[in-house]
Parts: structure tokens; C-alpha cells; sequence
């Protein structure tokens, strides 16, 4: 049996904080995604001082704290303004949300001119003080190609390096987009999804709609397919950077402090809090050995680590919704796992730590767990009540394909 899932009905800010089991949640954005050493020791003593010192990363490159107060988020957030790593207006800091390729400026198989194009939109879109409307999870993300390749980010507009030029991707339709008018385009756009009330990552006809009412849909072209899997971002990475990765759960703020005294160290000085729950450590190069690791316990460091193809949520550490420690579980998990397979273990049928599907998704019920194979959290278990040890035996001999359950377990087709 699957506990019932409560909807918020809003994605927690840093001034719209969401009550979760262990208290209130705020999320920090980085200023394009950038943060200094003195930055990240200001955000792990705020969360020792306002919350209880525990420090998520988000799939969209978010830090977010926990056991926080209405009265300490409003502390909080004054200390974020104060150190440079959020703006005062709440209208502002939400119409912020890009989504960045995390090697941009970095790599140098990107596009070279993607770091001007991101600061003009992020300029952009915080004088726009005429855009409102949007859904709370919509997102922009700028993908410049190299490393991370085309469709390793998800997001309602994308704007894409493709060649010696750039797509502006909106659902199923992509606009080819000279770089200096990128941001007043996404800017176009994002008003007349605004109108339109919708999200194209959602809904991908929405696109056209939106083309259509800017006159542009006849300049569009189909959306190139992408088929890209998410990059390794643990270990060397080109442009003298390093990655490390954060494995499900939170990380106490003494990590976050450890973080940003390796980043002085062995490298500028400056991290990018990166999507997929990963770190990337700028100018490596003069550290005596730049292939090596950060030594840094608690962080994935190696990319064949397991657990860099897990996604839980916070699960009951700080979830009322959540049926079973899913953390816990999925460290249990990681050795069985086996090789190129992906595992999401959810809390409940949200899925909230990985909407999309995965080769297993398992999602905690009162008396075990329910297996969706190659699905979400939100579809139909074909098997329920799954102990740690049934799942264990079901991965190590993981099959492609699945029939019908037999007497309540699952069986290979």
C-alpha cells in the first residue's frame, strides 16, 4: 500500500520557503550558477545558524536547506542578499531560474560565446519586471555543447549551441537565433507561454502556439532529437576542472565548508553548484596533481561509482509523504546495481527527486516497496510489497524486459 502524497502546490525559493517534515526548506541560486570560497562558508554557517545544518544540492543546480523557521528564512534570506547571492525582490529572484551547462566558459569543445549570451539573459530576465504568470517549475536552460551534450538539461526553453550558431528550443519547435538576439527571444517567448498559461516541457505543442503568436513559426524548424544521457561529473573534466558529486541525502554544512577550503587549494577559489547534484572545481591546473580527487569523504569522486546512477529523495528524514528512509535504502542498494542501469527510489509516487523515468524506479509503500520498471514514480507498480532482499535479488539478475507478477514477485520475460 502507497501512502498518499500531499501537493504543495509551489516549489520552494529563498522567499518562498515550503514546510517540509523537519521544518521549512529554502532553496539558494548561485549567481549563474558560480559561487566563491567566503560565499560558501556565509551559506553552511546560515545553515547552522538558521536551519539544522543540513544542505541539499538540486537537479537544477540549487542549494536548499533545511529545518529552517518562518522567522530564521527571513534571516536567512537577508544574509543571502547581503552576501551577494540573491537579490531582495522576490519577483526578481524568481524570474532567475536558468538552468546552465555546468562546463560553460570552461570547456573549451563549448561554444566560446555561450558565457556573454548566459549573463545577457540573466540580465534580461531580472529587468523584467512585466513577466508574471509563470508556472513555479518552469525553467530557461542554456546548453553550449562540449562534455555536456545536447539535451543533457530539461527545461520549458532551451536555448542550444548547434554548430556555429544557436537554436532557441520551445517544445517541439526550435528557432535558429543569431546570439545577440537570444535574450530578447527567450524573453518574447517566455511572455506568450506566460499568456498561454502552460508549460512546453509538459505540454511540447505549446511551442508552436507560442511561435505563432510571436509571428516566427514560420522560421521554425523541428526540434532536433536528443538522445544524450547525462555526463560523468565526478573526476576530471576538461578545462582543468574537477567534479564531484553528491550521493543521495544531504551533506552537513562542514562539508560545504571542507568544499570551499579544497577549492583554495587546488584550484581559483570558485565552484559552480552544477546540475546533477554536482560540484565543479574552476582552474585545477596548478594543483600538484589535478587528476586526483578532492579529498573529500562523503562526496563521489570516482566516476564508476554506482551511486552517480541513483536518485532518492530526502525521503522520512524530512518528508511527510514519505512511506520509508529512502536514503538509507538506496545506499543499501548501490552494490547490486548493475552496470549502465539507472535507479530511482521515491518516497511516495511524487517522484520528486527524478520526474522522469528510470530503468528502475522503486516507490516506498508502508509494507515495502512497489517496482515500476523502465517507468516514474507516478505509474502503476507491476509488483508491490517488495522487500530490500526481493529487490536485491531482482538486480542482480536484472532483465530487460518484464511479464506479469506471479503470486505477487516479479518475473523475468
Amino acid at each position: 500500500m502507497t501512502t498518499a502524497p500531499t501537493v504543495r502546490g509551489w516549489c520552494p525559493g529563498l522567499h518562498t520557503p515550503m514546510q517540509a517534515a523537519d521544518g521549512w526548506l529554502v532553496r539558494v541560486r548561485p549567481p549563474l550558477g558560480r559561487l566563491s570560497a567566503p560565499q560558501a562558508h556565509t551559506i553552511a554557517r546560515a545553515a547552522r545558524t538558521h536551519g539544522n545544518g543540513l544542505i541539499e544540492l538540486t537537479s537544477r543546480g540549487n542549494l536548499q536547506l533545511r529545518g529552517l523557521t518562518p522567522d530564521s528564512a527571513r534571516a536567512f534570506a537577508r544574509d543571502m542578499a547581503d552576501a551577494g547571492l540573491a537579490s531582495t525582490d522576490a519577483a526578481t529572484e524568481a524570474r532567475r531560474g536558468l538552468l546552465l551547462s555546468p562546463l560553460a566558459g570552461i570547456d573549451p569543445g563549448a561554444a566560446p560565446d555561450a558565457p556573454a549570451i548566459i549573463k545577457a539573459l540573466d540580465a534580461t530576465l531580472a529587468g523584467a519586471e512585466t513577466l508574471r504568470g509563470l508556472p513555479a517549475k518552469f525553467v530557461i536552460a542554456v546548453e553550449c555543447g562540449g562534455y555536456v551534450p545536447a539535451g543533457t538539461l530539461r527545461a520549458d526553453i532551451v536555448v542550444r549551441a548547434q554548430g556555429a550558431g544557436w537554436l532557441v528550443v520551445c517544445g517541439a519547435r526550435a528557432l535558429p537565433c543569431p546570439a545577440a538576439a537570444i535574450a530578447p527571444t527567450v524573453l518574447a517567448l517566455a511572455h506568450a507561454l506566460a499568456g498561454l498559461g502552460g508549460r512546453p516541457l509538459r505540454d511540447p505543442a505549446l511551442g508552436m502556439r507560442a511561435f505563432a503568436s510571436l509571428g516566427q513559426c514560420a522560421a521554425t524548424q523541428a526540434a532536433p532529437a536528443t538522445t544524450a544521457h547525462a555526463p560523468c561529473l565526478a573526476g576530471p573534466l576538461p578545462g582543468h576542472a574537477t567534479g564531484a558529486v553528491l550521493p543521495p541525502g544531504p551533506m552537513a554544512a562542514g562539508l560545504l565548508d571542507a568544499v570551499a577550503q579544497w577549492s583554495v587549494q587546488a584550484g581559483n577559489g570558485h565552484m559552480r553548484i552544477a546540475p546533477l547534484r554536482a560540484i565543479i572545481f574552476e582552474d585545477c591546473a596548478t594543483f600538484e596533481d589535478c587528476t586526483t580527487a578532492p579529498p573529500l569523504p562523503g562526496l563521489i569522486t570516482q566516476p564508476d561509482d554506482p551511486r552517480l546512477r541513483i536518485s532518492a529523495c530526502i525521503g522520512t528524514r524530512g518528508c511527510g509523504c514519505a512511506a520509508r528512509d529512502v536514503i538509507a535504502d538506496a545506499d543499501l542498494l548501490a552494490p547490486d546495481l548493475p552496470p549502465e542501469t539507472t535507479l530511482h527510489v521515491s518516497g511516495c509516487p511524487k517522484g520528486c527527486a527524478h520526474p522522469a523515468p528510470a530503468d528502475i524506479t522503486l516507490v516506498a509503500q508502508v509494507d515495502g516497496y512497489g517496482l515500476c520498471p523502465h517507468g516514474r514514480a507516478a505509474d502503476t507498480p507491476v509488483d508491490n510489497g517488495l522487500s530490500l532482499a526481493q529487490i536485491q535479488h531482482i538486480m542482480r539478475d536484472w532483465p530487460r524486459n518484464l511479464t506479469t507478477p506471479r503470486n505477487g514477485r516479479t518475473q523475468p520475460a
